[in-house]
Formats: C-alpha cells, sequence, structure tokens
C-alpha cells in the first residue's frame, strides 16, 4: 500500500518501487491520499521501519 496524489496516480494503480540506492520496495497499490504532486508516502508495518528507511528518492514503475 502506498499514498498518492490521486491527480498524478489513480487509486487502484499497481506499481513497482525501487529506490535510485538500489533497495527494492517491490510491487505497491496506490490505497490512499495525503500527498501532494510526483511523491509516494511507502507503507510499512512499523513505526521504526518507518525511521529506518527514511525519505529517499525512488523510481516508480507503473504496472498495467
Amino acid at each position: 500500500t502506498v499514498a498518492v496524489d490521486k491527480k498524478v496516480i489513480p487509486l487502484g494503480t499497481r506499481m513497482y518501487i525501487v529506490t535510485n540506492d538500489g533497495i527494492v520496495y517491490g510491487t505497491a497499490v496506490a490505497e490512499d491520499t495525503g500527498v501532494r504532486g510526483n511523491k509516494v508516502d511507502l507503507y510499512f508495518n512499523t513505526y521504526q521501519e518507518c525511521i529506518n528507511f527514511g525519505r529517499r528518492s525512488c523510481k516508480v514503475y507503473i504496472l498495467q
């Protein structure tokens, strides 16, 4: 699950996400909003995982 700006990426869109430093987040679905512009907010199971991942530049591949 990721949060997106639905004006940029429609809800329900499937995507594959890889950080620019090589960490693979994997497949995700745009299921939430709350960000603006060309950004995605990645879901993690715990707060600590979120903190460890931090803020990174990513490549988002839209899957069809």
